[in-house]
């Protein structure tokens, strides 16, 4: 006889599939379940969960081995799994990425390592979606998963769009446990005798939510009661906002293409919609790169503008009498791929289409083992971009990013380079244009002063003078 806590997990997980608009009575042999299971405890729970509500023929169960891991941790997840859906005779696919191959695509464009596992992953789901016919695939988010989602999108500055949180439904793929925490799981499958497999990198905090999960959430945890309740109660508010301005972009939608947009038109939208509509014309459009919010917030002040135009990447947004305009070009090479230029006295620049490099005598100026103490401006050639001054030694390098390149962060440790461009979601094909500034003679180990993007629209680093 099942126990009360078991009996209630299941039915809570029976609830979320309905939830998640599931008829149970029409899973059959021809239409099947589908469950996809990593080995951890929350898909697991729900391998067991569903393996107690429906017959073993009714369900198909995908397991995905990344190849990031060592391969007899990663591929002895999917064994484990396999051993499993074999002592329930269940049928399991294994999907087998080769050893390094996300690792290599995630360091050829600008997207994190988790972010090209996903995408791998996401890929495999619907190719068994549809080889399975399954009338859905569940995939094991839960309560906790949810609310460090919220937190990170919130860290990484999302909009009302981002702060719905994981989404219920996404065509065939539903989540029927997001309404149960890790501790029932855990609780479920003690319960149950049921061991699980962790992940060595849940721990490494070098992944944004890692590092939610072991460092923010148990502060808040300790600090402010019931936040995760308010979390979750903010989240079905802003849904509903998201639902009616969805059935706006509809309707708003039908007065824009892909090219083009009345000026009159788009300017008279609120604020909100206006942004709202913008990005899904460049999604329409075809730009796939994360267009930058300070970028939008400068178009939306071209109002009483006659003509304005602005490029990023690849694309070009200019405003005539009647439109707002969309259009691709091929952007000019950028010097070279790899460059070094020498600033060695007051009064040089360094000066293209980007930006503008200049130094300047400081009052006073000190001079030091044949360095000199100069002012250092760097101007972007865009409106609204960032400028910077700061003191600097003479000589000074300003080049592109070697591989092994390391900056002081505002904590006295270093960061990687790579792994900054990485976080700020620069596009590879622009990484190149970052500016880097060595004191080449400092004589210290940390001699990079900035790291210079805002010519690119993204941020700068720089190190300040008192944590040389």
């Amino acid at each position: 006889m099942q126990s009360k806590l078991t009996q209630n997990f299941e039915k809570k997980v029976l609830f979320g599939l309905k939830y998640c608009g599931i008829d149970t009575e029409s899973i059959s042999d021809n239409s099947p379940l589908g469950i996809a299971v990593s080995g951890g405890a929350d898909s697991v729970s729900l391998l067991l969960s569903l393996s107690s509500l429906f017959s073993s023929r009714i369900l198909r169960v995908i397991t995905v081995d990344h190849g990031i891991r060592p391969n007899e941790e990663s591929g002895g997840d999917a064994l484990f799994v396999e051993n499993l859906c074999r002592s329930m005779s269940i049928s399991c696919k294994v999907v087998k990425i080769p050893h390094g191959k996300i690792a290599k695509n995630a360091g050829e464009s600008s997207d994190s390592l988790e972010a090209v596992a996903r995408d791998f992953r996401y890929e495999a789901f619907f190719s068994f979606i549809k080889e399975e016919n399954l009338c859905a695939l569940c995939l094991a988010h839960n309560q906790n998963d949810q609310t460090e989602t919220l937190l990170m999108r919130f860290l990484q500055g999302s909009g009302g769009e981002g702060m719905g949180g994981i989404s219920r439904i996404r065509g065939k793929i539903i989540r029927p446990l997001l309404e149960i925490t890790r501790k029932e799981i855990e609780a479920y499958l003690t319960e149950r005798n049921q061991s699980w497999r962790t992940d060595s990198t849940n721990s490494d905090t070098k992944y944004l939510r890692n590092k939610i999960r072991n460092i923010l959430v148990p502060m808040l945890n300790e600090n402010f009661s019931g936040w995760q309740k308010a979390l979750l109660s903010g989240v079905k508010k802003s849904m509903a906002d998201e639902d009616f301005f969805k059935s706006s972009l509809l309707e708003l939608e039908c007065g824009a293409d892909s090219s083009k947009i009345s000026r009159q038109y788009f300017f008279s939208l609120h604020d909100a919609l206006k942004r709202r509509l913008f990005y899904s014309l460049l999604n329409k459009k075809g730009f796939s790169s994360r267009f930058p919010f300070r970028l939008f917030e400068e178009i939306c002040s071209w109002k009483d503008e006659k003509n304005r135009e602005l490029t990023f990447e690849n694309l070009k947004i200019s405003l005539d009498s009647e439109n707002l305009l969309f259009s691709f070009f091929t952007p000019e090479p950028f010097i070279e791929s790899s460059f070094a230029f020498f600033l060695t006295d007051i009064g040089e620049i360094i000066e293209n289409d980007d930006f503008i490099i200049s130094v300047e005598c400081l009052p006073q100026s000190e001079k030091a083992c044949g360095q000199k103490k100069a002012l250092l401006t760097f101007s972007p050639s865009k409106s609204g971009m960032e400028k910077v001054s700061l003191q600097v030694f003479l000589p000074l390098c300003v080049r592109s990013a070697l591989p092994g390149d390391e900056i002081l962060a505002g904590n006295g440790k270093r960061k990687s380079v790579s792994q900054i461009f990485s976080d700020w979601k620069i596009p590879k094909k622009l990484r190149e244009r970052v500016l880097l500034l060595e004191e080449v003679s400092s004589g210290r180990e940390n001699s990079l002063r900035a790291l210079l993007a805002s010519h690119l629209a993204f941020k700068n680093w720089i190190v300040e003078e008192a944590k040389l």
